[in-house]
């Protein structure tokens, strides 16, 4: 909490050094947090806080826990409970904490080199079953149903396809251009050229594009232009010590 409140006031680790676009629940968390209030319930559990801030920064957490706790981190009620809590420094509401169970849970698949469909499938199904047996989540499975069958998603015509701030919208777009698309940057172009809340569904999509495709599937001249790039560097490397 405090390198996201130096981002906040101070605008440390952005590409230009001053912060851009923070939700206000984002914000209302680290105001608490400035207030005294423990870390884990930072977050708000108002059904009206469900946007796509916890879902977008999650994806360090698949290495993490997949390192310790291998593919199926439903098998672990702490690898899960690490999740929830992760997601609720700043979304603490099951909706949002539960797309974050399902996106690390797929990405941990992404990450043992399983194909791209079946890690969604088996990602989603996994999650489900874990979420029908925790009362506190029974509110969101409706809204993970589409997810389920993986073949209907990717039949979705993209005018039936949500990319607002809200967190099932995100994570549906993102598994959907996942899906539909056979390269890295086939994926994050169709997810950013779906409109709205664009860079944050990029992130999402990109992230488990970038486990499939890996770092050479990413266009050089995307990284040749890219931004801030010794901080996504440095941050890399920690990570990689860290693990090694």
């Amino acid at each position: 909490m405090e390198r996201f409140l130096e981002w906040f006031e101070d605008g440390k680790y952005s590409p230009w050094g001053e912060r851009f676009d923070c939700g206000h629940t984002v914000a209302q968390a680290l105001f608490r947090y400035k207030g005294g209030t423990v870390p884990v319930l930072c977050g708000s559990n108002q059904k009206t806080s469900n946007g796509n801030g916890s879902l977008m920064r999650i994806l360090p957490m698949a290495y993490y826990l997949s390192a310790r706790y291998g593919t199926d981190l439903t098998g672990s009620a702490k690898a899960m409970d690490m999740i929830h809590k992760v997601s609720g420094l700043t979304h603490r509401h099951p909706i949002a904490q539960s797309a974050c169970g399902i996106y690390v849970n797929i990405a941990a698949r992404l990450l043992a080199g399983m194909d791209k469909a079946a890690a969604v499938r088996e990602g989603v199904v996994a999650s489900a079953d874990w979420y029908r047996r925790h009362d506190k989540f029974e509110e969101a499975l409706p809204i993970w149903e589409p997810l389920l069958d993986t073949v209907s998603l990717t039949e979705m015509p993209e005018e039936e396809i949500g990319s607002s701030g809200y967190v099932a919208d995100t994570l549906i777009a993102s598994l959907w251009c996942l899906l539909t698309t056979d390269c890295y940057h086939m994926c994050v172009l169709k997810a950013v050229n779906l409109g709205e809340d664009t860079d944050t569904t990029g992130a999402v999509a990109g992230g488990l594009a970038g486990l499939v495709y890996g770092y050479d599937g990413i266009p050089r001249d995307w990284l040749d232009a890219l931004k801030g790039k010794p901080i996504i560097e440095k941050a890399c490397e920690a990570m990689e010590r860290e693990e090694s």
